[in-house]
C-alpha cells in the first residue's frame, strides 16, 4: 500500500508539519470556499499574491463577486447559511444541476434516490430555490416557468393558461380556429396572450449572463474509454511569493519577511496536500465504481469512507473532511462524491445494489418482507427482514408519486 504521505514528502518536496494538521478543517472546504481562503491569505501576506496570466479569466469566481448577475454565487452563499446537513448538500445538488437558462429538468425521483431522500423533501427544497428573490429557478421548462411567474402577480387563470400552453404552435401562427370548439371568448383569450407576453420572461437565468461555476473536480472520459481525474483548483498555481532581498541590519525586519515566506510555504503545503488527496481518492471511487460511472449499471459496488482510508492510509477523520460537500462532474452527470460511495450489505453485495434488486422485483411495493427476503437469499444476499423492511420503506418514500 503506498502511504500518501510518502508521496507528498518525495514527490511534491513538501512537509508535513504541524501547520498542516492544525489547519487540516482546510479539506472541508470546496471549491469556492476554497478560492476565497487564498485570496484572503493574498490579502493577509503582502508578498503572496495571484498569477492572474497562468489562469483562465473565466474561473477566476472572486474576479465575478461583486458582479451584480453573479447570481450562482449567490445562491450557493444565501442557502449554505440557510440551510444545514443534508438539506444543504441537496440545494448544492439542485444548483448544480441547473441549466445555463436557470432551470431544472432533472427528475425529482431521481433526485430523491440519488440523495437517498423522500421526494417531498426534494419538493420542498425546489420550491424554496423557485421563490428566492421571486425568480423562479428551478423551474422545470418555459412552461412551468410562466405559470409560477403569472401566479406570482396573482393573475393566473388555470384555464386559459391550459388552453395557451396546449395551443402553442397555433397562437405563433395566429390562427385561432381552435377557439371556435372552445367557450372561451376570443376577446378574452387574446387578452391573456397579450398579458403573458407583456409581464412575463421566457427563462430565470440567461445562459451569456449566468456567471461560471464549477465543481470540485471532474472526472472525463476519453476516446477510448479511459477515465482522467482533475482537481478544479485553478488558483493553486498560480500562487507566488514575491521574494524581495534588502540590506538592512533590522533584525525584526527580517523576520517579518521569513514569517511571510514561512507562511507562504506552509500554504503551498497544505494546498498541495489536499489536492493530492482529494486526487487519489476519486482514482479509488473510478476504480471501484467505473461500470457505474460508464452507464453499464444502475447501482454502486460496496466502497465506504472506511475502506477508503484502509487504501489511502488517511484517517477515517480526514476522509471525512475531503468528502465534506464536495461535487464532482462525471460521465454521467454532476453528484456529490460522497453518493458515490455505498457501504457492504452482505458479503460483497452492496447497499445500492440490494436496493436495486429490490427495486426490480416485479410488483415489490406489494410483496411481503418475508418474500424478499427469501428472494435475496436465493441470490446469495443475506439480510434481516427488518432490513428488507427498512430498504423497501425508503424505495417506496422515494418513488412515490
Amino acid at each position: 500500500m503506498i502511504k500518501l504521505e510518502n508521496i507528498i514528502a518525495d514527490d511534491l518536496h513538501i512537509t508535513l508539519n504541524s501547520f498542516l494538521y492544525n489547519s487540516i478543517n482546510l479539506f472541508k472546504y470546496n471549491n469556492e470556499e476554497l478560492n476565497n481562503y487564498i485570496m484572503n491569505k493574498c490579502r493577509d501576506n503582502p508578498l503572496i499574491y495571484i498569477d492572474e496570466d497562468s489562469i483562465p479569466l473565466s474561473v477566476l469566481s472572486y474576479k465575478q463577486k461583486n458582479q451584480p448577475d453573479d447570481i450562482l454565487s449567490e445562491l450557493f452563499q444565501y442557502f449554505n447559511c440557510t440551510l444545514s446537513g443534508r438539506n444543504q448538500l441537496i440545494m448544492n445538488y439542485l444548483i448544480y444541476s441547473l441549466n445555463s437558462n436557470g432551470f431544472l429538468e432533472a427528475d425529482t425521483n431521481e433526485i430523491a434516490l440519488l440523495m437517498r431522500t423522500k421526494k417531498d423533501i426534494v419538493e420542498q427544497l425546489i420550491i424554496l430555490l423557485q421563490n428566492y428573490d421571486n425568480r423562479g429557478i428551478g423551474c422545470k421548462d418555459i412552461t412551468s416557468f410562466l405559470a409560477f411567474q403569472l401566479k406570482l402577480k396573482q393573475v393566473y387563470n388555470e384555464n386559459l393558461f391550459s388552453i395557451f400552453t396546449s395551443h402553442l404552435e397555433d397562437i405563433q401562427k395566429h390562427d385561432y380556429s381552435f377557439l371556435k370548439s372552445i367557450d372561451v371568448k376570443k376577446t378574452e383569450f387574446l387578452s391573456y396572450v397579450e398579458l403573458i407576453k407583456d409581464s412575463c420572461e421566457l427563462f430565470p437565468l440567461s445562459g451569456e449572463n449566468s456567471s461560471y461555476t464549477s465543481p470540485d473536480a471532474a472526472i472525463t472520459l476519453d476516446e477510448n474509454n479511459t477515465f482522467s481525474i482533475q482537481i478544479n483548483d485553478c488558483l493553486i498555481d498560480s500562487v507566488t511569493f514575491e521574494a524581495i532581498s534588502l540590506d538592512t541590519g533590522r533584525q525584526k525586519f527580517k523576520r517579518k519577511i521569513e514569517s511571510y515566506k514561512k507562511d507562504y510555504e506552509e500554504l503551498v503545503s497544505i494546498l498541495n496536500a489536499r489536492k493530492v488527496y482529494l486526487a487519489d481518492i476519486l482514482t479509488i471511487i473510478v476504480n471501484v465504481q467505473s461500470d457505474y460511472l460508464l452507464g453499464n449499471t444502475s447501482f454502486l459496488n460496496t466502497l465506504d469512507q472506511n475502506m477508503l482510508s484502509d487504501y489511502t492510509s488517511l484517517s477515517p477523520a480526514t476522509i471525512s473532511r475531503l468528502l465534506h460537500n464536495k461535487f464532482v462532474s462525471t460521465p454521467r452527470g454532476i453528484f456529490p462524491v460522497k453518493s458515490l460511495l455505498s457501504k457492504k450489505c452482505s458479503k460483497n453485495a452492496s447497499v445500492s445494489y440490494v436496493m436495486h434488486f429490490i427495486k426490480n422485483l416485479a410488483g415489490f411495493e406489494k410483496m411481503s418482507d418475508n418474500k424478499i427476503s427469501t428472494i435475496l437469499k436465493e441470490q446469495g444476499i443475506s439480510i434481516s427482514r427488518r432490513t428488507v423492511n427498512k430498504y423497501k420503506n425508503q424505495l417506496l418514500e422515494q418513488i412515490s408519486v
